[in-house]
């Protein structure tokens, strides 16, 4: 039960390469990457080993003839919805023929992904009739495996024109073997990233302004192997010291590569002015830095000259694309300045964290103020922050996003906040975990019960209550659903709000399942209402589709093709028709086409709503689905398998309430059975007898019935007559009370 909410407000700089000041040509590499020729080019080495420059320098080249959409990763991308968001806008910056579709479709949640935004965004390039590559900086900080999982088959499906490159640290966790043996994968490692001794004195002379004599550059680079980041280093260490003593610093480069890196970082940072020495010091917390906040962390009010001298010193600090003055520091010179800062000041750290939080908190990047908080040891305030922004990010499918607050937090924060609680249920039950929910609903409601300030938490309690329900719903428990739906119509304030219309909501579906349609129409009236004023195409949808369910159900035909319509209109939005509220429409539709003989279109209704419904509805939705589809299926052994697995989720309903009827009706409706006419068994109904059956529990006249099988009146007197004769009655409310006795109504 989720509100739609707008795509995430992403980061420009990620969109776009670091600026190359200082950047080495290295023609010799630019020369072997060449993504186009192949569906995945990996450029894979250890931290330090110019792999992005690498990129930068590649597409300084290819500006005319490739268009590249370029994304930098770092480990809060590790969210499907959020990953996906960025691959899609880097995509469409660059590429017109993608549309909002895809990112649409991905508005549904995750679920969504596979089968609906990742097709249409793979439709879109199919459309690109020039080359396209999407770089994938720092692949290796993704570690969520569906985000791994369809990165590999975006790969595998990719048009002729359409490219991945990805940089990374080791064998990313994609199909290299099998794209190796196909002659569709380019590799670049580190033995060929290293620096060449041309490669170096270019870097000295160049960058450095230094000229060393070619056996100090063989040393140099036999030192470090060629490790580019170790040689920047180096250069800028050496271009403080005399001419005369570059040897025996030279000589001083023995060990591995990270006994190097802190050697040259100590001797980088001794010779920093102290003005700027303090400065990265205390700026090294920061993932991405830019003036105001670095002002914000050290108290001074010339942040921007900082960034640039520190720039123009060389020591590892990049100017970000995109708009705004945003910078980086290379990830092992930033770790070395913060381990350094630990050591000099301990006692600045969580200050720095805490002044940062806020900054970030004030711009509206809550995940970069949560980071800092957990940095800065606040539990408290961090999870006050994640209490009052995980529904925004749940919304909009971001569920791993939420998952990585909470982790952050210490679990009892977790468990003794009441809110916390809700947002891991909510969670679980998203997922399907649908087992997992009631601990953490108990460890809420026992949280909520504790008084703050003499008044208890009426509005927890009450979003504890909505989620309870929905639950209850979710498991098919459905008086249980609406015992506790009433309970959160207590507690409501009665405003519109979402509370209020999840309450009505199942009020209304609960009446639906224990077959009380008249009394289900008042209640998800009331729910498309509230739906629709606060905004709340999901819910709106949903009521509806349960509105022409019921409709179809009573025989008020008519009724249900004036409602389906306007459901449909809501389910044309991907980000609507892609979420498992769609499926009811869907279902609706299926069963009205199939009361008004037209069981091609009906069966291709029903097979969506079952795709949709497996997608988050509750397994009673799932179960009735795909008795629809069985009821509209082929072959006997397709029908049967199709009320197996509704069989299977009716075994773990609490209260399935007219479920297994439901069920017994179908499979006795199969088209074609004549079972023997013993008690109790379907009496062999034509096709025909049953598509007048329902009409008949409705209200049209036999004249109007006609109408809708486009069949006349004496036609459909002569067929009632038959089915009369069939049932054993000789009436028409006769009938219905028995066709509903044996389960065909």
């Amino acid at each position: 039960m989720t509100v739609l909410t707008e795509g995430p407000v992403l980061l420009a700089t990620k969109l776009h390469p670091p600026a190359g000041r200082g950047l080495v040509r290295r023609p010799r590499l630019v020369s072997r990457l060449r993504p186009t020729e192949h569906r995945l080019t990996v450029v894979d080495a250890p931290a330090g080993w110019g792999k992005t420059s690498l990129l930068v320098d590649w597409m300084d080249t290819c500006a005319e003839s490739v268009r590249v959409a370029w994304l930098a990763l770092d480990p809060g991308d590790n969210d499907p919805v959020l990953f996906w968001s960025y691959v899609i806008t880097a995509l469409r910056d660059r590429v017109p023929e993608v549309s909002e579709q895809a990112m649409a479709a991905l508005r549904a949640g995750p679920r969504a992904l596979r089968d609906a935004a990742l097709p249409s965004l793979l439709n879109d390039l199919l459309g690109a009739d020039t080359a396209v590559v999407l770089v994938l900086d720092d692949f290796h900080t993704i570690t969520d495996r569906m985000v791994h999982e369809t990165v590999a088959l975006l790969i595998e499906r990719l048009p002729r024109t359409a490219h991945v490159l990805v940089s990374t640290r080791g064998d990313p966790p994609l199909p290299l073997a099998r794209l190796r043996a196909a002659g569709e994968l380019s590799e670049l490692r580190a033995d060929d990233l290293a620096f060449t001794e041309a490669e170096v004195a270019t870097l000295l002379e160049d960058v450095h302004g230094l000229a060393l004599g070619s056996s100090d550059v063989h040393r140099l680079v036999r030192r470090t192997e060629g490790w580019p980041a170790g040689l920047s280093l180096a250069a800028i260490s050496l271009a403080g010291l005399p001419r005369d003593a570059a040897g025996a610093f030279i000589d001083q480069l023995i060990g591995s590569d990270r006994y190097i890196l802190d050697y040259l970082c100590s001797e980088v940072l001794t010779r920093l002015p102290d003005a700027l020495r303090d400065f990265v010091l205390r700026t090294s917390v920061l993932r991405r830095l830019c003036p105001p906040l670095c002002e914000e962390l050290t108290g001074r009010a010339d942040a921007a000259a900082m960034l640039d001298q520190a720039e123009r010193a060389g020591i590892f600090v990049a100017r970000l694309g995109g708009s705004g003055p945003w910078y980086r520091y290379h990830r092992l010179f930033r770790e070395l300045l913060e381990h350094e800062l630990s050591l000099v000041e301990p006692a600045v750290l969580p200050e720095l964290h805490r002044r940062a939080a806020a900054w970030f908190a004030g711009a509206g990047s809550v995940s970069e103020a949560i980071e800092h908080l957990a940095s800065a040891r606040e539990p408290g305030r961090a999870a006050d922050l994640v209490a009052e922004n995980w529904n925004v990010e749940f919304n909009a499918g971001r569920l791993a996003t939420v998952d990585a607050w909470l982790d952050v937090l210490p679990p009892a924060a977790v468990r003794l906040d009441p809110r916390l609680c809700a947002a891991r249920a909510w969670l679980l039950l998203d997922r399907g975990q649908l087992d997992e929910v009631d601990p953490w609903l108990a460890a809420g409601e026992a949280a909520a019960a504790i008084a703050e300030d003499g008044a208890p938490r009426l509005d927890t309690r009450r979003d504890l209550a909505v989620l309870r329900a929905v639950h209850r719903f979710k498991i098919g428990d459905v008086g249980g659903a609406a015992s506790t739906a009433r309970r959160v119509q207590e507690l409501d304030s009665g405003r519109p709000s979402f509370a209020g219309t999840v309450a009505h909501l199942l009020l209304g579906l609960t009446a639906y399942w224990q077959g009380r349609f008249v009394a289900a129409r008042r209640p998800l009236v009331e729910a498309v209402r509230l739906a629709r004023h606060t905004t709340n195409p999901l819910a709106e949808t949903y009521a509806l589709g349960y509105l022409a369910l019921t409709a179809v159900e009573t025989g008020r035909l008519a009724e249900a093709a004036r409602i389906l319509p306007v459901g449909e209109a809501r389910v044309d939005d991907p980000a609507v028709g892609e979420h498992f509220v769609a499926c009811l429409p869907h279902l609706a539709r299926a069963t009205l086409l199939g009361a008004t003989g037209q069981p091609r279109a009906a069966a291709t209704s029903a097979a969506r709503a079952v795709q949709l419904a497996r997608r988050g509805a509750g397994r009673l939705e799932i179960a009735l689905a795909l008795a629809v589809q069985a009821r509209l299926a082929g072959p006997d052994s397709e029908a049967t398998a199709l009320l197996d697995d509704a069989a299977a989720l009716l075994r773990g309903c609490p209260d399935p309430a007219r479920l297994p009827s439901t069920l017994a009706r179908a499979r006795r409706a199969r088209p074609g059975r004549n079972p023997g006419r013993g008690e109790g068994e379907e009496p062999g109904l034509s096709e025909r007898e049953r598509q007048l059956l329902p009409l008949l529990a409705g209200t049209l006249s036999q004249r109007e019935i006609g109408a809708v099988l486009h069949l006349s009146l004496n036609t459909v007197k002569t067929h009632t007559r038959l089915l009369f004769r069939k049932l054993g009655v000789s009436s028409r409310g006769d009938a219905v009370t028995r066709a509903r006795e044996l389960g065909l109504l």
